[in-house]
């Protein structure tokens, strides 16, 4: 039977930890949250030892932020994937998982985005709960969606402080999984994407919800925060070559809703709210600061996510992409039937495989041709003015 919804029960763990000790990683993938990121980034190391973070081309304080925390403190690192396309959260969460899993021992794994908290009383609470994850199930958060008002104080920079309404959580729900040790150890073992369950041979891993640790989910902080996060995920989402209209459904209604928006400036109560909150029910919103954070922000003049600049960020990457379309057509020798093109990106893909397997290898032979097939790729895009001589 479905338990209700109700809101979280804080009261203090005076017992003593009954689980072994366990080493706690988590993944995220973030864009342009300098507004959350510090806040998160302390938050969370109380409960987990070590957070791997891919920066996805942030064009705001977010990698400034990452840097001195980086230095600040070996339990943050950054991750490079290399990805410049469309958004594919589960394969580019899924690979960093398996990386981190092959150059270190963890017991536990979880994604988490930026705007995600893990809401317990301490961490020995959080153990119990992911020791009595039941042998050969995945483990799960339930969500606690906070969400701004319109009496928030827009002065308070920390929206972990400024944002105080919240929804009750179903705890028998399932929001974001996470992997335990005995898991991670098949190899076809993958997160769907959300990140909301875990899949092997695709198909989904039965998930136990954690009773007492939900994840504090601060997903509107703010009305412009949430119009420019729908209008990029709406742009990553929909370039993607195997979109359907089944992905994000919220954050692609909320992109539509502000099709019809009369004006620049939203207010506290403009549609898009709604359109991306579907589902929930808002009215139940209830006054409950958040009193489980953990850590106080050291920069907060960069707690900053200027709306517009991030919107010409945006626009700036889709540029460059049309420039990077445009060579190709140059390179294809002004043709501009698909054909042409797919031959040229056939061509530097097979030469990169090539070059890719060559690296790979500890052969002499094979890295000398490595440098060869180096040469033969340079010669081949200068040849079509990709490079300068």
């Amino acid at each position: 039977m479905t338990q209700p919804v109700r809101a979280l029960d804080m009261a203090p763990c005076h017992s003593p930890r009954s689980a072994p000790f366990m080493r706690i990683a988590s993944i995220s993938l973030v864009k342009d949250e300098a507004d959350i990121l510090e806040g998160f980034v302390r938050h969370n190391l109380h409960f987990v030892d070590r957070m791997y973070i891919i920066d996805d081309r942030s064009t705001d304080n977010t990698p400034e932020i990452l840097r001195r925390l980086c230095a600040e403190s070996d339990a943050v690192r950054v991750l490079e994937d290399g990805w410049t396309g469309a958004f594919h959260q589960a394969r580019r969460t899924t690979a960093a998982m398996r990386l981190i899993q092959k150059h270190e021992d963890w017991d536990i794994i979880l994604p988490l985005d930026a705007d995600e908290m893990i809401c317990a009383s301490d961490r020995a609470v959080f153990e119990e709960d992911l020791a009595a994850i039941p042998a050969g199930m995945a483990g799960a958060f339930a969500e606690m969606r906070y969400l701004a008002g319109p009496n928030d104080d827009m002065a308070i920079a920390d929206p972990l402080t400024r944002v105080r309404q919240s929804l009750g959580y179903n705890p028998a729900s399932v929001f974001k999984s996470l992997a335990p040790k005995a898991l991670l150890k098949d190899a076809t073992l993958a997160f769907d994407e959300g990140n909301h369950s875990l899949l092997s041979h695709g198909v989904r891993v039965p998930t136990h919800t954690l009773p007492r640790v939900p994840l504090a989910h601060f997903a509107i902080r703010s009305v412009d925060q949430i119009a420019v996060k729908c209008m990029k995920h709406y742009v990553g989402w929909r370039s993607r070559e195997d979109y359907t209209a089944n992905f994000v459904p919220t954050l692609v209604a909320g992109a539509q809703a502000l099709r019809d928006e009369p004006r620049f400036a939203l207010s506290p109560s403009a549609a898009i709210i709604p359109a991306y909150c579907a589902g929930y029910a808002l009215e139940a919103a209830a006054d409950r600061p958040f009193t489980e954070r953990r850590g106080t922000l050291k920069w907060p003049e960069l707690a900053v996510s200027p709306p517009y600049a991030q919107v010409i960020g945006l626009f700036d990457q889709l540029i460059a992409r049309a420039a990077a379309g445009d060579a190709l057509v140059k390179a294809a020798g002004g043709d501009m039937s698909a054909d042409a093109v797919a031959r040229v990106i056939a061509e530097r893909n097979a030469l990169q495989l090539e070059m890719d397997r060559l690296t790979a290898s500890t052969s002499k032979l094979a890295r000398a041709y490595w440098k060869a097939v180096g040469r033969r790729l340079f010669r081949s895009l200068r040849k079509r003015n990709l490079v300068k001589r």
